[in-house]
């Protein structure tokens, strides 16, 4: 009688879900109808949930900061724009009065317009004022696009945080929370960092 061989059975063991209620038209896990053991582990998700409600809050604000910042970034820079136009005007005005009085000079006649060599002085004083004005914009502008980026950042970093809570609340592990609010804390010092009157 032939000797059957049997290969040793391997136990797969499946793992229980959280819960086995789901968000309605979707198949993550409800998790405000997860059965908790104990009161400490109540108390736990509390505290993971109101670490979620938190760095959303701050997330959200510094989401707001960052498009606030990109608006200011742009209309400081059409504003610098404007002046470099006017700018380029007046060199126009004061290289085509520059090049009239060359020319009357060549052919030994005086201007006909008695003011102007005061003109051409003006000009050149009105330019030194729009390119001041042109350079206070545009450094407004990198300094608004600086916000903008750290604020960025700092809305980013928040999201990690909220993800993390979200895998501590789905694992029940304090690792994980632990973790977000470390995560959560680097995004708050972006935040803190952003709204820095620095320049």
């Amino acid at each position: 009688m032939a000797q059957q061989e049997h290969a040793p059975s391997q136990r797969v063991e499946k793992v229980k879900p959280v819960t086995e209620e789901k968000i309605p038209g979707t198949d993550v896990p409800d998790l405000t109808k997860a059965p908790v053991d104990d009161e400490s582990q109540r108390r736990w998700m509390s505290r993971v949930a109101i670490t979620t409600a938190v760095f959303a809050t701050v997330a959200s604000i510094s989401s707001m900061y960052a498009s606030n910042h990109l608006s200011q970034a742009m209309i400081e820079q059409i504003r610098a724009s404007d002046q470099w136009n006017f700018y380029q005007a007046k060199g126009i005005k004061l290289a085509v009065l520059e090049a009239r009085l060359e020319t009357l000079a060549a052919l030994r006649t005086p201007p006909a317009d008695a003011d102007a060599g005061p003109k051409a002085t003006r000009y050149r004083g009105e330019q030194e004022e729009i390119s001041a004005q042109a350079k206070a914009h545009q450094a407004s502008c990198d300094d608004h696009r600086a916000h903008h980026t750290t604020f960025s950042r700092a809305s980013t970093v928040l999201q990690i945080g909220i993800a993390l809570t979200a895998v501590a609340l789905l694992t029940r592990r304090n690792a994980f929370w632990i973790l977000s609010i470390m995560v959560g804390v680097a995004g708050v010092a972006f935040v803190v960092q952003g709204l820095w009157p620095w320049k």
